[in-house]
């Protein structure tokens, strides 16, 4: 929560207990009095706190581990610890909702997923090796296959977000198992450069005529 809304829920809260704040402008104190009275203002709060404390049937609010971390932060982090190489979206999901204290997933959520999913793996891996090639290689998921088991298990918000991801977690796709990891951020910036290059020699081009 930014300062911004802390500062607006502190006033907020001193209004609801009719009172009001020392140093504050009164024009805008009356500004937001009138704003926090319309009846759309109430019922869009009310909404918005009932979807974040919704039960999700049963399951509680959902709850992570990262802090002020946030997900494409902390999936950067163990990339960098990983030598630069990708990580999976199983590995990536279960260091943001694993408490440290507990060693325990909070969420049941995103527990039965990780289970669900660790279930799948292992089970795919016994069919390989049943199947009478019992080498480290071939027992072994690529990570594509991982994440595209994470994607199916997990639920899914409004817009298709994957709820326990980042949004770059889940912008490369699952599905090409055969395709090459990119980092879409990479992508971005050198898309970026050649747009800027194209720009300097737009420029050299009209200077010489």
């Amino acid at each position: 929560m930014d300062s911004y809304t802390k500062q607006m829920n502190a006033w907020k809260t001193v209004w609801q207990k009719n009172k009001t704040p020392r140093f504050i402008n009164g024009t805008m104190w009356e500004q937001l009095i009138a704003h926090w009275e319309k009846e759309e203002t109430a019922e869009t709060s009310s909404r918005n706190s009932k979807n974040r404390k919704g039960d999700r049937g049963g399951k509680g609010m959902y709850v992570h581990n990262l802090g002020a971390c946030s997900m494409s932060t902390k999936e950067d982090e163990l990339i960098e610890a990983n030598d630069g190489n990708p990580v999976d979206r199983l590995q990536l999901i279960k260091v943001a909702h694993t408490n440290k204290t507990t060693s325990q997933i909070q969420d049941p959520v995103i527990k039965g997923v990780v289970d669900f999913v660790e279930a799948e793996i292992a089970s795919q891996s016994q069919h390989l090796s049943d199947d009478g090639d019992s080498t480290g290689a071939s027992t072994n998921l690529s990570l594509l296959q991982i994440n595209e088991m994470v994607e199916k298990a997990v639920p899914k918000r409004k817009g298709g977000r994957l709820v326990g991801l980042a949004r770059r977690a889940s912008s490369y796709p699952a599905s090409s198992l055969q395709a090459p990891y990119a980092d879409p951020m990479i992508l971005e910036e050198l898309h970026d450069k050649d747009e800027r290059i194209g720009g300097i020699g737009g420029a050299e081009h009209h200077y010489l005529f």
